[in-house]
């Protein structure tokens, strides 16, 4: 909990909030690039933190079968 007049907590409590909005437009535009599309930025912008994780270890999961696979897919 942040005290009133505590400055040095509010300016952390602002980095931090910077990094988390770095690290999930980040994502957003990683897991809308390796699905091609199929989930558009601005949805993947509104998925909660546990959907983007999923959306994560799907495509990760995807990614690992392709390279496993004798078969030649692109894969961008």
């Amino acid at each position: 909990m942040i005290r009133a007049g505590d400055m040095m907590a509010v300016q952390q409590h602002i980095i931090r909030l910077g990094k988390d909005i770095k690290s999930l437009i980040k994502a957003a535009l990683e897991i809308s690039w390796y699905s091609r599309g199929a989930w558009q930025y601005e949805r993947v912008l509104l998925m909660s933190q546990a959907e983007r994780e999923l959306a994560v270890e799907f495509i990760n999961d995807r990614l690992e079968g392709i390279k496993k696979s004798k078969t030649m897919f692109p894969v961008y």
